[in-house]
């Protein structure tokens, strides 16, 4: 495990998500290189080929799942949406 460099909570609704690329890469800092993603709240469903999905295309994440990206090439890839009725929220937390 790397040492955690910062962390950010996106609400997830009807618009496609990203990570936050300011929190992820800041400028002047190091970049992540992990990223662990935890999962609270209505279903979401998730790419990490930079691809948008949808409310019913992409993989589920429900309340409680954990999704771990290994590499800034998934974490600037990561694209997300609410499948459901309620919203989602993702709890990240980066590692360098």
């Amino acid at each position: 495990m790397g040492k955690v460099m910062n962390h950010e909570e996106i609400v997830v609704e009807d618009i496609v998500k990203a990570l936050s690329p300011a929190v992820y890469n800041p400028v002047g800092g190091q970049s992540a290189s992990f990223a662990m993603i935890c999962a609270e709240g209505g279903a979401m469903r998730y790419f990490v080929n930079g691809q948008d999905p949808s409310a019913s295309s992409g993989v589920l994440l429900e309340e409680g799942d954990i999704v771990e990206l290994p590499s800034i090439y998934h974490i600037k890839d990561f694209r997300v949406i609410k499948a459901g009725n309620d919203a989602g929220k993702l709890v990240v937390t980066y590692e360098i």
